[in-house]
């Protein structure tokens, strides 16, 4: 009997075979569930991922890119050189050799710019490449340009002379040459007296270092502020100079001061293109022995505001006066005065301002204390000048005890200079001349935030006479200069007889009506045949 062919076992089998199927079918369900779950995750992944690259990437790239551009850099070198005369005065010519870079046209224009005579007819229009190439049309590779002032124009050293070329409207080169000397303004290094406190009657010295391109010019002081000198030494002093300690000195003779207390002398120089230098040199001058009273009284003086604002009309001063004695209820009174000496002229030919503008009186003071005086009336500066020297004193007179003086000296900037210069590069020629007769030129800087008007005179003195231009109101804006010809717009100087020549300029600068600074300079010697 065949045991498969019984109908219990089959129902068994077939039900078996049909668990076996279905628990098969539960795996295999189960299995492409797991498939698919894992397949989700991997996307997610791979998406973020590729976020992530993408956001730093970006963020790579805005920092890179936020990097400032390198500037451009010129392909084109060149070297320059000035060519000076022999005797190292003025500039003959200039060099320039092309070092690197591609050919440039001959069209090309080559600018000279001047430091100190920006206005000279030398340096008013460019000078083609061509034209110091021998009449190249290219400017090529090794090849050097020559260019030769003429005679009648070569610059006056010092000076800085800017070199610029400029091709199709392209910057390809530009550098400063400095002239034989850079100018230095003056300065004043150290100023003292000998004795450092002199006594009343007796003799001292004062003593300066100045600095600076000097030009040769001497230095000057100014000792009208010191009482029993002003009489006498009514203008500046010109000093001598000690070349072993490189100092200048002046000596006051005995028997000349005559009030004890601390004043102040004022040097000056100006240098050899009108830039002026101002300082003050303490001088306390006191009793021989001392004195009871007056060593009971002290007196200092203020100013508002300090240092004043350019132009100013007008500033308030206070004296503090200290009493250190015991009296009670001793009369005070203050008088406040003023001296203002422009330090621009070593001829002494401006004015010295002396000014009295107030007096305090009906005062007392009892001991020991300290007491303000203010001055009843602001002081006016009718004559204020740029580069001068104003000192401020009050007198306070204790009435049975002693006067005392105080004393506060300020300078103001040298903010306004000029300079008068014979244009051509000429110092040497024929008062008979005519085409080369040289140009008579005055140029005024105003480094001011201001504008400012000058006006003055200029001298052309030579042995035995003298020649002047009168310079009519003439303005200078802010922040710029203006040059202009005393004898008439392109009208050369011609002197009239031979001799040696000294042009001297001397001019008073104002600001809305205000005297606000002097200028004086001299160029020279000029030697016509």
């Amino acid at each position: 009997m065949n045991p498969s062919a019984h109908p219990l076992l089959d129902r068994k089998a077939r039900a078996t075979r049909s668990l076996s199927w279905r628990t098969s079918q539960r795996r295999s369900r189960n299995r492409r569930l797991n498939r698919g779950g894992r397949g989700v995750s991997d996307v997610v992944a791979t998406i973020l991922l590729l976020a992530l690259t993408v956001v730093l990437f970006s963020s790579i790239f805005a920092f890179v890119t936020s990097f400032p551009s390198p500037p451009a850099q010129n392909t084109s070198q060149f070297s320059a050189n000035l060519v000076l005369t022999k005797n190292l005065s003025y500039v003959q010519g200039i060099q320039l050799t092309h070092l690197a870079g591609p050919a440039i046209p001959g069209s090309s224009l080559v600018y000279f710019k001047s430091a100190t005579h920006p206005q000279a007819p030398e340096f008013a229009n460019p000078i083609a490449a061509s034209v110091g190439l021998g009449g190249a049309t290219t400017w090529n590779l090794g090849q050097i340009f020559n260019y030769s002032f003429p005679a009648a124009q070569q610059p006056i050293l010092p000076d800085n002379i800017t070199v610029l070329i400029v091709a199709t409207d392209q910057l390809v080169f530009s550098t400063v040459l400095p002239g034989q000397t850079i100018n230095i303004p003056p300065s004043f290094l150290t100023t003292s007296t000998s004795p450092a406190t002199p006594v009343i009657g007796q003799a001292f010295t004062v003593y300066a270092t100045a600095l600076g391109s000097l030009g040769g010019a001497s230095v000057y002081v100014n000792l009208a502020n010191i009482p029993g000198l002003g009489g006498v030494y009514l203008t500046p002093q010109k000093m001598t100079y000690l070349s072993a300690t490189n100092q200048w000195s002046f000596t006051v003779p005995n028997g000349l001061t005559t009030t004890n207390g601390t004043y102040f002398a004022f040097v000056n120089v100006t240098g050899s293109l009108g830039q002026t230098a101002t300082a003050a040199v303490t001088v306390p001058i006191v009793v021989s022995g001392g004195s009871n009273g007056a060593s009971l009284v002290s007196v200092a003086v203020v100013m508002t505001p300090q240092p004043p604002t350019l132009p100013a009309t007008s500033a308030y001063f206070a004296a503090v006066v200290t009493y250190t004695g015991g009296a009670s209820n001793v009369p005070l009174a203050v008088k406040f005065w003023a001296n203002q000496t422009p330090g621009s002229s070593p001829a002494g030919k401006f004015p010295i301002s002396t000014q009295t503008f107030g007096t305090a009186s009906g005062l007392t003071i009892s001991g020991p204390s300290t007491v303000t005086v203010y001055s009843s009336s602001p002081l006016t500066y009718s004559n204020w000048v740029f580069n001068s020297s104003v000192v401020v004193q009050a007198s306070a007179t204790l009435t049975g005890i002693a006067s005392r003086n105080g004393t506060t000296a300020f300078t103001t900037a040298n903010l306004v200079q000029g300079v008068v210069f014979s244009t051509k590069g000429l110092t040497t020629f024929a008062h008979s001349c005519t085409t080369t007769c040289p140009f008579l030129n005055v140029t005024v800087w105003d480094n001011w935030s201001t504008a400012v008007t000058f006006s003055g005179t200029v001298w052309a003195n030579w042995t035995g006479n003298s020649k002047s231009f009168t310079i009519a109101s003439t303005a200078c804006p802010a922040s710029s200069s203006v040059t202009i010809s005393p004898p008439g717009v392109h009208t050369r100087w011609k002197p009239t007889a031979a001799g040696t020549y000294t042009l001297t300029v001397e001019l008073v600068v104002q600001a809305s009506g205000i005297t606000v600074g002097y200028i004086f300079d001299t160029f020279g010697p000029i030697v016509v045949t």
